[in-house]
């Protein structure tokens, strides 16, 4: 995977912890859980409690990105150095997630089928920001029924985008290990003991975050849903 494909990976999923509102026929699913997210053999722990969303980054132990959707934020730890980093939330971009507030998903159910041991309802869907309905994706949607509608698994069509090389093709998020009311209000929260930095630099401590191809590499590899 290039450099600008991860990036653009990493900023998907980012989008994915949005809170979910997308979809007003339907009962919203839980918003308070815990989970390993699973994307391009990647594993990432996270958390969602209502507004608030926590993902441990795949590429280093101890960087974390919380983002608070209500005050659009977003918060990135570093347990290393004992630093954290706010930015604003930045505007979406390229694929779209079924989880975002300025979403609209058409869907019709397409069939059944069971995932991980769970019983899903499977919905062919079409996707698209009401601020740029003109960009529309198709995907597919799994819900588990024994989870109140859990949204475990998505598979979304993406064009190429020119400005990332190698960017286009599915994108894959699967959930796994979920535990529903799991997410308590301290793991979106910034530990008193760590210090507020300027820039990303300063955030990682010396060296930066060094060689990515190295980087790249620490990456865990998991099961390709």
């Amino acid at each position: 995977m290039s450099h600008s494909a991860l990036r653009t990976l990493l900023s998907f999923v980012a989008a994915l912890c949005v809170p979910f509102t997308g979809l007003p026929v339907h009962a919203a699913p839980p918003d308070n859980f815990t989970a390993v997210m699973v994307t391009a053999g990647m594993e990432m722990p996270m958390a969602r409690m209502g507004s608030r969303s926590r993902v441990e980054n795949p590429a280093m132990a101890g960087l974390v990105t919380i983002t608070l959707a209500d005050a659009k934020k977003t918060i990135m730890l570093n347990s290393a150095s004992k630093a954290y980093l706010e930015q604003p939330i930045q505007d979406p971009e390229g694929a779209p997630d079924i989880h975002d507030t300025d979403m609209v998903v058409e869907r019709k159910k397409a069939g059944s089928e069971t995932i991980d041991g769970h019983p899903c309802i499977r919905y062919d869907a079409v996707m698209y920001r009401k601020s740029r309905p003109e960009e529309r994706f198709k995907a597919v949607i799994w819900e588990a029924q024994d989870l109140k509608g859990f949204v475990i698994q998505t598979e979304i069509a993406t064009p190429a985008n020119p400005r990332y090389p190698g960017s286009g093709g599915t994108i894959v998020v699967k959930f796994r290990e979920i535990k529903l009311g799991a997410a308590t209000a301290s793991m979106f929260e910034v530990p008193k003991e760590y210090r507020k930095v300027g820039s990303m630099p300063e955030l990682m401590g010396l060296g930066g975050f060094g060689n990515i191809e190295e980087m790249m590499k620490r990456i865990p590899r998991g099961p390709r849903p």
